[in-house]
């Protein structure tokens, strides 16, 4: 799967100097990404099917990218601690103008 948001925005984003975690911050764009296409019930990105969002990844919407980001960076703040829900809500709209509700 092609990420949408670099590892190198990720850790820019979390403030991360390591590279050690690398992999992990793949995963956690990855699994975003999925949520992302989850909510909106359509792909972000394809050549081919006329239902993505965009047609290549330059034309993805920064909104989109924003969402990818954030939850990406939820899953690496809380992935030790299991208790207490870590999600920060502000972005929960991020994705809506995007959203295929005739699916």
């Amino acid at each position: 799967m092609d990420l949408y948001v670099t590892v190198a925005q990720l850790k820019a984003h979390l403030r991360i100097d390591s590279d050690s975690e690398d992999l992990l911050l793949a995963q956690y764009i990855e699994s975003a990404q999925e949520e992302a296409e989850t909510r909106m019930r359509r792909p972000i990105c394809s050549a081919t099917d006329t239902d993505a969002v965009a047609s290549t990844p330059e034309n993805i919407p920064a909104s989109i990218k924003q969402f990818i980001l954030v939850t990406a960076g939820d899953f690496y703040m809380a992935r030790e601690n299991r208790q207490e829900k870590g999600y920060t809500l502000y972005y929960e709209h991020l994705l809506d103008r995007w959203v295929r509700y005739d699916k």
